[in-house]
């Protein structure tokens, strides 16, 4: 700041102002016959011993003051009221294979001037179904599949999991079968073993390794310096984008999660990398809900079905070649993100390989 760009400086430069006043006087005293030569040099080694002291101390009050200012704002969070709690005695998310249904979703940020994001939705999603949502931005997607581990409460109707409402559920048991990978996915300064298996840490380390070869990181890890001991840095900065993401797919898979929310995890890495994710992606998908938040529609086609929201509304839903026929928002969608790609559907691939 341009407080602490002055005060250091000028710290610095006060007891040296000192010692030129303290020399410019003292010199005069001694020439005068005031004082001796020996009482001016005692004295000047004196103010010399104290400037030290004198200028840590100036340091240390400085800290003191930015220490109490930080640790204002850090109480400040610490003593907020969580927004959203569970009932007292609320029960566990009961078992299932992650069924998710939207009865009725109506949704409004507070801070958004009451105005909805997400109008009268009515979306069921079979258990171990891929739903990807497409649509412009702003049309709610990543809101819709925000409401899934409540991390925001309905303004209307309601998210059920598995035949539960969200809102009357334990928060730990229902977030706990729930991972997020997203397109920025955060990594912690520690080694790549405990960012893999930061949602279990009691793992071991066969499973720590089992995660990273079905995420197609494993053989990329080995070769690092200390390998599954190598810290990556904070955010995982020693990592390319794309080694970040693999990471964060075997950590969401070592957590063995109901659902999984893709939030467009390949929209920033090359076609190489890209064929590489979704290699890993297909690995953990297999048998779970999954929704995909598709920004652009390479992703598509790792969904069983398509669901196309426009202002905060369901417009349409089905299949690629479906929506090709009845969405006039979905082909418009299609032509501007695929111009000249062939789309092949989940099943168009599946079927593909099984005919080599």
């Amino acid at each position: 700041t341009r407080l602490r760009a002055f005060y250091n400086p000028f710290i610095g430069f006060l007891p040296n102002l000192g010692l030129a006043a303290l020399l410019l006087v003292g010199g005069r005293q001694v020439i005068d016959g005031k004082i001796t030569i020996g009482d001016f040099v005692a004295f000047y080694g004196y103010v010399s011993m104290l400037t030290g002291p004198m200028r840590m101390l100036g340091i240390a009050l400085g800290m003191a003051q930015r220490a109490v200012a930080s640790g204002a704002r850090v109480f400040e969070i610490l003593d907020r009221e969580p927004r959203l709690v569970a009932p007292p005695d609320a029960p566990a998310l009961p078992a299932g294979g992650g069924r998710v249904e939207f009865r009725g979703v109506s949704f409004s940020y507070e801070e958004n001037d009451g105005r909805q994001v997400l109008s009268d939705v009515d979306l069921t999603v079979e258990a171990g179904k891929t739903i990807a949502l497409v649509g412009p931005t702003g049309s709610g997607k990543t809101t819709l599949v925000a409401l899934v581990p409540r991390l925001y409460d309905v303004s209307a109707g309601a998210v059920l999991v598995d035949g539960a409402d969200v809102r009357g559920l334990d928060l730990d048991s229902l977030r706990g079968e729930i991972a997020i990978v997203s397109d920025d996915s955060l990594l912690f300064s520690t080694s790549v073993r405990e960012n893999i298996a930061y949602a279990r840490p009691e793992a071991t380390d066969e499973e720590v390794e089992q995660a990273a070869r079905r995420a197609d990181i494993h053989d990329f890890i080995v070769t690092l310096e200390e390998g599954y001991g190598t810290r990556v840095g904070e955010r995982g900065l020693s990592l390319s984008g794309g080694q970040r993401q693999r990471v964060a797919i075997a950590r969401a898979l070592i957590a063995n999660p109901r659902i999984l929310v893709l939030d467009d995890s390949t929209s920033s890495v090359d076609a190489t990398t890209e064929a590489q994710i979704t290699r890993a992606l297909r690995e953990v998908m297999r048998g779970r809900t999954t929704f995909v938040i598709a920004h652009r529609l390479s992703t598509v086609s790792l969904a069983d079905e398509i669901v196309v929201l426009e202002d905060g509304r369901v417009a349409a839903q089905g299949t690629h070649d479906e929506l090709l026929e009845v969405s006039g928002l979905y082909r418009e969608i299609v032509e501007k993100g695929l111009p000249d790609q062939v789309f092949l559907t989940r099943k168009d691939e599946e079927a593909e390989v099984a005919g080599l």
